[in-house]
């Protein structure tokens, strides 16, 4: 089994594909691409164009790893200060959703406490359950391995 665990950025969403067999958790994609930065042609301001062009590197991602069986997001966890980059992170996971819809995979939004890890142990707990990528390693990319771990641990 494959799921696809996802956590929105503004600038940069992050992704992880973990499989599991017998047992085992692998991150498949830990030595590749794992970040999707936005391209600098697209403007701060160009919605539109910003929401285009994740939705192609979703379905680029399920091309590339056939056999996703369900999508995980980490969601922003919200408050009454909300900024103007969690409205665009709720955009992203809202493409996302979109892209699963389009494609039949059943999609989950989850919070820290339904994962469950916290901001202050979300690297721990990913390096802990499945490992770590080479590059761009930080908590959102945590925050997308734990997601997606959590998917194949509760199917």
């Amino acid at each position: 089994m494959k799921v696809l665990g996802f956590r929105g950025d503004p600038k940069a969403p992050r992704y992880a594909v973990v499989s599991e067999t017998g047992g085992a958790y692998k991150l498949e994609n830990a030595a590749n691409d794992n970040k999707l930065p936005v391209p600098a042609s697209i403007g701060e301001d160009a919605n539109a164009e910003r929401l285009d062009w994740l939705y192609r590197e979703v379905l680029a991602i399920f091309d590339a790893h056939p056999g996703i069986t369900m999508v995980m997001i980490k969601q922003n966890e919200y408050t009454p200060n909300d900024t103007k980059a969690k409205r665009k992170s709720a955009h992203a996971d809202a493409v996302v959703v979109l892209a699963c819809a389009h494609h039949g995979i059943p999609v989950e939004l989850k919070t820290y406490a339904s994962i469950p890890t916290t901001s202050k142990d979300t690297r721990r707990h990913a390096e802990t359950r499945v490992g770590k990528t080479d590059r761009h390693w930080d908590d959102k990319m945590a925050d997308a391995v734990n997601a997606a771990w959590c998917g194949l641990r509760n199917s």
